[in-house]
């Protein structure tokens, strides 16, 4: 078993596809570092004045109009709009800096989530791509004549994606935080929280494995890497399309709790928080606009990843077992 893993390894290692791949990978990462920078750089002198500008000219503007500004919060609530979003707030003078100002913990948790879930795709297409190439060039039927157990065939590569898939995780992941920690430094902001980043991180092989898992199991199932990335590529388009009906039929929210991405990150996040809502007409005529707030904890989520992934490796199992490779 050992030394077929080894050969899977070095088959991987020599794809020119697998080195592209980590080309587009780092280069989001870095990428994803001018945005960390700009967010936790400290504003300047000339900054904070015009923000103080501004601000006292807010300030005069509103106590100046208050009542009005009551007035029209009300008409606007009548009209069935959230509260929070028809008041108008007493200004403050950070909302009026040219730029918002991020802690290490915000952007690092931006940057890991980033980093993980394009190294995600990355992967799911490099795993389908790696499987379906050898069912479409005759690879594997030769392989097969030379090792005749499938079982074997079957897990050797499957570890192999999973090894390859959770170390470069690891290792974009570690890179991410590493590079935001060093520019929070640089930028003169203090590197705080630094224990519950590496934990998201720690999570985010679970993600990398999760996609490696996905593109073997879709390649076994179709034998062809463009109907493997046609199912992924479908379905963003179906989730894309499915977050606008959301937001028409509000019954179909409850789906929130079944789509992939969001139990994806109640993994990496560990707990993924989100708001359900609902407008309607009141006996007096008026709406009343609800929000229902929701969690999907990290228990659920990766119970629902794994029930996920244990039926698409035993169907993929199953079919490789049966079907004819020449």
């Amino acid at each position: 078993m050992i030394p077929l893993v080894r050969a899977e390894l070095l088959r991987l290692r020599s794809r020119r596809l697998t080195w592209i791949a980590l080309g587009a990978v780092l280069l989001v990462v870095l990428l994803t570092q001018l945005a960390v920078y700009t967010s936790v750089r400290p504003l300047t002198d000339t900054e904070r004045a015009q923000a103080q500008a501004n601000y006292a000219e807010a300030k005069v503007d509103y106590e100046q109009n208050k009542d009005q500004y009551a007035k029209d919060t009300e008409d606007c609530v009548a009209q069935g709009n959230p509260r929070e979003a028809c008041e108008y707030p007493e200004p403050q003078l950070e909302d009026y800096a040219q730029r918002s100002v991020s802690d290490f913990a915000d952007v690092a948790s931006l940057s890991v989530t980033v980093s993980v879930f394009v190294t995600g795709l990355a992967l799911l297409f490099l795993s389908a791509s790696l499987i379906g190439a050898e069912f479409s060039s005759g690879s594997l039927a030769n392989w097969l004549s030379f090792v005749p157990e499938r079982t074997k065939v079957y897990a050797s590569k499957l570890v192999a994606l999973v090894l390859v898939g959770a170390v470069i995780t690891a290792v974009v992941a570690a890179l991410a935080i590493g590079l935001t920690a060093l520019l929070t430094q640089v930028a003169g902001a203090e590197v705080v929280g630094l224990g519950k980043i590496d934990a998201m991180g720690a999570r985010g092989v679970l993600i990398g494995v999760i996609a490696v898992v996905i593109g073997f199991s879709l390649a076994m199932l179709t034998r062809h890497t463009i109907a493997a990335a046609g199912a992924v590529l479908g379905y963003l388009l179906l989730s894309f399309v499915l977050q606008i009906v959301m937001g028409v039929l509000p019954t179909l929210q409850a789906a929130k709790r079944l789509l992939p991405e969001n139990n994806a990150l109640a993994v990496l996040q560990h707990d993924y928080h989100y708001v359900d809502y609902l407008n309607e007409i009141g006996p007096d005529g008026q709406y009343n606009y609800t929000e229902f707030p929701h969690v999907i904890t990290f228990g659920a989520g990766s119970l629902y990843w794994a029930v996920v992934l244990v039926v698409l490796l035993a169907a993929s199992y199953v079919v490789f077992r049966r079907r004819d490779v020449s």
